[in-house]
């Protein structure tokens, strides 16, 4: 007999399974698994030409070189893209009055950031703060600052209105385009660390082109407007994600900072290489929740109940089945793709494959929680996750090295796992009332 949906959604009937499996987003989800391949293929391309080029050492200064920009991107967009994505999902807004406001937040973003720049260049801060990483080197991948602000939060319009082949096809050109350049400019061109900064920064030149062409033949406006009906609710729900995100991004990232103090840029590189095949583990949670957030925002409660469980499930199998790959030919994978020098990678990488895989699932309730409307529950669970973060890693990186790396943050994965599914069931369990009705999904840009 088929089983019931239960109040809390966690069981799905095979009926609604099989709806799940051949509805438009299914589809979605399909297309965005082939396009995260494909773009990995070609990004792992460019890792091996930056790992074989620069070293160790070299492929740390450019993991830091890159980090530091995104930090600060990730500071300053207070959760643009998260708001636009959530708006033009629901249709509480119309597409030129998020890009209008869009462009009006950017340009307040870059201002920002050139005080902040000027003020740590000039009072030295930048060299203490990633130390053994060439000053010039940083204030030149600062240049794709304000190109990704203003790229992010276009593409969070385009998430909203689920253009998700738009955005499939973007990624792909972006990353055969990225492997081309860092091919030209490091190894033919012998530019190294500079030469990978430079195809990083025209990358973004690229998608933020192509992003703002596609929006404008939906009626987009690229002029900047301080409009309070719109800056008011973009602001507070941007708030809410941006919280949850800056403290996640820093639950992922933190221990490169301080794998870079103990260990220095050696370090990051090695830990960089277990991190790079353990998040393989998310390809398909990372498509699922794509495309599962902007539907949550533009479906009622009891739809994403008959929706949300069997993709949680679904992932959650596909992930154990590849962290169990992973853990039987990942030596192997760093031999051939990363070479020889980087094989002290693999225990590390064995370490991480349980927290990631618990992520993974977590990915799918977060985003559905994100796009009924309630962010704040993630930032609750990135601020506890990453309070065991930055303990873990101090406790642990000094004596064990990249492998307490690995440890801390396996853990801190398995907290936010834990607290995603209780904040999961509280908020599927409540009524729809107040939500948005669903728009029409406008055509995809081709």
């Amino acid at each position: 007999m088929p089983t019931e949906v239960h109040s809390n959604g966690w069981a799905l009937s095979r009926a609604n399974a099989t709806r799940v499996m051949n509805s438009v987003f299914a589809r979605q989800v399909g297309s965005t698994m082939l396009a995260h391949w494909v773009t990995l293929v070609v990004s792992m391309g460019t890792a091996a030409i930056t790992a074989r080029w620069l070293g160790p050492y070299g492929k740390g200064q450019l993991s830091m070189l890159l980090l530091v920009p995104g930090i600060l991107q990730l500071f300053l967009s207070v959760g643009m893209n998260i708001a636009n994505a959530y708006y033009a999902g629901s249709g509480r807004l119309r597409v030129d009055e998020l890009t209008a406001n869009s462009m009006m937040f950017s340009l307040l973003g870059t201002a920002v950031a050139v005080v902040i720049v000027l003020l740590l260049w000039g009072s030295g801060v930048l060299s203490v703060l990633v130390p053994g990483v060439s000053t010039s080197y940083l204030l030149l991948g600062m240049v794709a600052l304000p190109l990704s602000l203003l790229s992010g939060s276009l593409r969070g319009v385009l998430h909203g209105l689920r253009h998700i082949l738009t955005l499939n096809i973007l990624d792909i050109v972006q990353s055969v385009l990225r492997v081309l350049m860092t091919a030209l400019f490091v190894a033919c061109l012998g530019l190294n660390v500079a030469g990978a900064l430079m195809a990083a920064v025209a990358i973004q030149a690229v998608g933020l082109i192509a992003s703002g062409w596609c929006l404008r033949r939906k009626g987009a406006r690229f002029w900047p407007r301080w409009n309070p009906q719109v800056v008011q609710p973009t602001l507070s729900y941007g708030m809410k994600s941006y919280i949850g995100n800056l403290l996640q991004f820093f639950n992922y990232r933190f221990d490169a900072f301080v794998v870079n103090f103990f260990l220095g840029p050696a370090g990051v590189g090695m830990y960089g290489v277990s991190v790079t095949l353990a998040e393989l583990l998310w390809q398909l949670p990372n498509a699922a929740s794509y495309v599962l957030f902007p539907k949550a925002a533009n479906s009622t409660h009891e739809t994403m109940n008959r929706v949300t469980p069997w993709v949680f499930w679904f992932t959650f199998a596909v992930s154990f089945v590849g962290a169990v790959g992973l853990a039987l030919f990942g030596r192997l994978a760093i031999r051939i793709v990363f070479s020889s020098a980087f094989l002290n990678a693999y225990t590390p990488l064995l370490v991480l494959l349980p927290g990631v895989m618990l992520l993974g699932a977590a990915k799918i309730l977060t985003n559905d929680i994100a796009g009924r409307g309630y962010p704040h529950y993630n930032s609750i669970t990135a601020g506890m996750s990453l309070v065991v973060t930055v303990v873990l890693d101090l406790a642990l990186i000094p004596t064990m090295g990249v492998v307490g790396a690995a440890l801390a943050s396996t853990l801190a994965y398995a907290l936010t796992f834990l607290a995603s599914v209780v904040f999961y069931i509280s908020v599927s369990r409540k009524p729809s009332a107040g939500r948005a009705s669903p728009v029409q999904v406008l055509p995809s840009c081709q």
